[in-house]
């Protein structure tokens, strides 16, 4: 497995290669919505959605648009109905996230809204704090033996997660990218989706959930 630093120089090449995709989908052929509205899937990775447009920098995925986020949007004003991101938002520093944001906010429609599913930073802690070691199930990307090691792959994986989120904090940084109406969810709950929410970890434990689920609306 390639360690961080090799994956950021990667996609520091990639991000550049992308910049030609944000210019030619944003100025000279938009992607126009399909029936049922224009939703954009950020970060699809190998979980590719029908119905949305699917977005990921990984050249060698399935995808719909070829991009990193990091470049903007290819999208005007007011023109996406729904965004949803599943463990995307931690791996962005802070100044990347509220740029971020801000471009989710630009192009959502009026009552437009966000689906953001990212890594719990209450339910760690809770779980540290129990000294419960079996929360902690995922062995990638290292495995560790002590609940202290266990703790710190969840939460930085290796170096791979820059920002860490509680409810709290989420809604600090989508209130200042101009979002209302920011709710915490559940997994196959959703005001944003109704019953064709997008299932993520439907196995999970609903007392003490790995993710968190939030939706904010313009």
């Amino acid at each position: 497995m390639l360690n961080q630093r090799t994956k950021d120089l990667c996609f520091a090449m990639i991000s550049k290669a992308t910049r030609a995709t944000y210019l030619f989908r944003r100025y000279l052929a938009p992607i126009q919505g399909r029936e049922g509205g224009l939703h954009l899937h950020i970060g699809c990775g190998p979980s590719y959605l029908s119905g949305f447009v699917n977005v990921d920098a990984n050249p060698l995925l399935k995808t719909d648009l070829w991009l990193d986020v990091r470049n903007g949007l290819p999208f005007p004003d007011d023109t996406v109905d729904s965004i949803y991101a599943t463990h995307v938002l931690e791996h962005f520093f802070s100044d990347e996230l509220q740029r971020l944001l801000c471009e989710f906010f630009r192009v959502l429609k009026k009552g437009g809204g966000v689906r953001l599913v990212v890594p719990s930073l209450s339910s760690a802690v809770t779980a540290y704090v129990q000294r419960n070691a079996e929360w902690f199930t995922s062995d990638f990307p290292q495995h560790y033996e002590s609940l202290g090691g266990k703790f710190v792959n969840f939460l930085f994986c290796d170096g791979q997660h820059r920002s860490a989120f509680d409810f709290g904090h989420f809604c600090e940084v989508l209130s200042a990218a101009g979002f209302s109406a920011v709710l915490e969810s559940a997994e196959g709950k959703s005001r944003l989706y109704g019953d064709h929410v997008p299932p993520y970890e439907p196995g999970d434990v609903p007392d003490l959930p790995h993710s968190l689920f939030v939706e904010a609306f313009k």
